[in-house]
Order: C-alpha cells, then sequence, then structure tokens
C-alpha cells in the first residue's frame, strides 16, 4: 500500500509508469514529474478496462483517493459505472457545472451577477482547492473584507450564492454537508449602524406621492395596494397576503389571524372612510381571488414583495427616498409629532403599527381596549393625508 512518503519518493522517468495502493487504486508519475491518482476497472458493457483520473496529487489525498475508490466499488457493486464526470473534486470544476446547471434557470444578467461573486470573493482565495477541503473559515476570511467595509448586503448575498452552491453539490454528492450553513451570520458579523427608514415627511413631498399612486398607469392591484398600505400603515406582508375574508367593511376593521403578524397576536386595524372607499371602488374588479391584491399571473397567489417597491422605483423614488415599509415610518414620525392635533397618546400610535407591549398585563389591556381610539387616529392620518 501507498503512503505520503512512498509518494513523494517517487522519481519521474522517461516514460510514465503507475504503482498500486491496491483494489485497482493507482499513482501515476508522469516523465514531467505531475502525479495523479487514478482508477481502473473492467466495463461491463465493453468488457474493457477504463481508467479514471481522480485529480493530482497533493491536491488530492491519499485519503481522499481512497475514499473515492470506494465509492465507485460501491456503484459498481450497485450494477453503476463510475464517469469521469462524477471525479470531479476541484473547487472551480465543480462551480463550473453549478453554473452550467443555473444557465436555463436565470436570465443571463443574473448569471453573470453570480458568477462575479464567485470570481471576485471565492476563486481566488480557494478556487484550485478540493472542495471537500473548503471549511467554513475559508468562506469568513474571503468575504471578511466587506464585513470590515462594512458592505452588508453584498455580504448577504455573496453568502446566499455560495450556501446555494454547496447545496447543489451536497445534492449532486460533490459534498456530503454545506458548510455554509454552519456560517451563523447574527454571531458572526457585526451588525450595521441602525438607520431610520426612508420616508416623505413634508407636506409637498406627500402632496407629490398620493398624486404619482394614483396617476400611476401600472397594474390597478399594485396600485390600490400601494394607496392601501399609505392608509392602513400596515406591514408589507400583510398587505400583500390580505384576504377578503378578513374585511369587514360594514364593521369598517381589518382583521389580521395571529399566524400572518410578526409577533403570532391578532391585530385588527380600523378602516378609515378613505380606506373603504378605496376597497368599494376596487371591489368592481372581481379578479376572482381570495386576495385583496392577487398576483397577475395566478390567481391563487399573492403581488410579490417586490411589487409596490417596484412601482415606486417606476416613480422615480430611489430606496433612499422611499420604501413599503417606509410608509409605517412616515406614519410613526408624524403621528407622534402631531399629538396635540389629534389628541390620541403614543401608546395608541404604537398599537396601530402593531408593536409589543412589553409589559404582559398591559399588553393584554391594551389588545382588548381602544380600539376606538385607534379609530379615530387612523381617520385622522387619512384625512392628513387628504390634506396634503
Amino acid at each position: 500500500m501507498l503512503n505520503d512518503t512512498k509518494i513523494k519518493a517517487l522519481k519521474p522517468k522517461n516514460n510514465r509508469y503507475k504503482v498500486g495502493d491496491g483494489q485497482n487504486l493507482y499513482i501515476l508519475v508522469m516523465p514531467n514529474g505531475t502525479k495523479t491518482f487514478i482508477y481502473e476497472f473492467k466495463s461491463k458493457q465493453t468488457q474493457k478496462y477504463k481508467r479514471i483520473s481522480l485529480g493530482k496529487y497533493p491536491i488530492i489525498s491519499l485519503l481522499q483517493a481512497r475514499s473515492k475508490r470506494l465509492e465507485f466499488q460501491k456503484m459498481i457493486a450497485n450494477g453503476d459505472e463510475p464517469t469521469n464526470s462524477q471525479t470531479l473534486t476541484i473547487f472551480k470544476d465543480v462551480l463550473k457545472k453549478w453554473l452550467e446547471y443555473k444557465k436555463p434557470q436565470v436570465s443571463a444578467k443574473q448569471l453573470q451577477t453570480i458568477t462575479r461573486y464567485f470570481e471576485r470573493f471565492y476563486l481566488p482565495n480557494f478556487g484550485n482547492k478540493d472542495i471537500k477541503a473548503i471549511k467554513k473559515g475559508d468562506i469568513i476570511q474571503a468575504t471578511d473584507e466587506l464585513n470590515k467595509d462594512g458592505k452588508f448586503e453584498t455580504l448577504d448575498r455573496a453568502l446566499n450564492n455560495i450556501t446555494a452552491f454547496f447545496k447543489w453539490a451536497v445534492t449532486r454528492e460533490y459534498l456530503t454537508h454545506n458548510i455554509a450553513l454552519d456560517i451563523d451570520k447574527s454571531a458572526l458579523f457585526k451588525k450595521p449602524e441602525v438607520i431610520n427608514l426612508p420616508g416623505l415627511y413634508t407636506k409637498s413631498e406627500i402632496r407629490n406621492l398620493i398624486q404619482n399612486i394614483n396617476e400611476y398607469s401600472g397594474d390597478i392591484r399594485v396600485k390600490t395596494a400601494g394607496l392601501f398600505a399609505l392608509l392602513t400603515v400596515a406591514r408589507s406582508f400583510n398587505i400583500r397576503h390580505a384576504t377578503w375574508d378578513e374585511i369587514d367593511l360594514k364593521g369598517r376593521i381589518w382583521c389580521i389571524p395571529s399566524h400572518k403578524m410578526k409577533m403570532k397576536k391578532s391585530h385588527i386595524i380600523p378602516l378609515s372612510d378613505q380606506a373603504i372607499k378605496l376597497l368599494e371602488n376596487y371591489k368592481i374588479y372581481e379578479f376572482k381571488s381570495k386576495y385583496l391584491f392577487a398576483s397577475p399571473q395566478s390567481s391563487t397567489k399573492p403581488i410579490s414583495d417586490n411589487a409596490i417597491r417596484s412601482m415606486l422605483r417606476n416613480l422615480g423614488y430611489t430606496n433612499e427616498q422611499l420604501t413599503p415599509h417606509g410608509f409605517r415610518a412616515m406614519f410613526s414620525t408624524i403621528a407622534h409629532e402631531n399629538i396635540s392635533k389629534h389628541g390620541l397618546n403614543e401608546r395608541i400610535i404604537e398599537l396601530c403599527l402593531a408593536h409589543t407591549e412589553k409589559n404582559r398585563v398591559k399588553a393584554t389591556y391594551n389588545h382588548a381596549l381602544n380600539l376606538d381610539d385607534r379609530a379615530k387616529l387612523m381617520q385622522w392620518w387619512a384625512d392628513y393625508l387628504d390634506d396634503e
């Protein structure tokens, strides 16, 4: 049997030669000194011997070569025949296979973006390394510059891409475990500084926003969803997944069940005159879906999580200026600044936003009461928007 000392001691000759490790595994020594592990077996189809290259030594270790030999022996015992496509072990080679697999699934632009992440962070660091030898520390080191520079969105995308790649590699049995899943982002990477959510706060900005949405020429579902989000200041998920059976137009309330809420507690949103009118006018379109705002592609699905954001982008607002979640920040800021005008306290504002009271006794009391006050505040907010 071979060992590292014996392999290192093998000298090149005028002609290539091989030295056996047993059970059809060999190290092939070339005249230029290159040493490559090979596996030979007799094909059941042709009854001739085939040779498969496992990779160059020492990039492929003796232990890895033996492990691959065992895999091939199991395949042969099961009636399968090993092929060279199954011997890929180098990171860049397996990555190439994955990118070929992704090509028909994504746009050319998206594929180019994915490829750039690997070219920028991973290939320079461990592109020539055995994929099974890569540790989570290698991934962390490759992306550490992003963490230090505070480029957290890019960092998150880079990690998501390699996680997806390793998931595929496990499925195709190039790996037995997705090491990228072992990276705890919340514990490892420093958190970005808290930045106030973008929003529009002056009278002229709000007036222009409402006018722009009303004049939006895109899909009526997205347009109405944007206005409804502004009037109710509900979270984007709840807007998109709102169903008609949650809406009581006569009772003037929207009852969101607990399983749809962030804190897993049901939430009631009083509907203003403007919100009622918006839904009544919108209902005549009869999209025949349980969702208020069904996807244009399928009535069984809600609009996408990017639909309202895309509308805002089409209207000329950047991410720094306004996001759908920014409607909530606008409401919170303006309602707090105008407490003397609407006469309702901070607790009512937080209840309208479905922010949870930390004190359990207060939380129970607040959940049961204050609906009238919340209705007054939501009507004040709708009138404030109309006044703009």
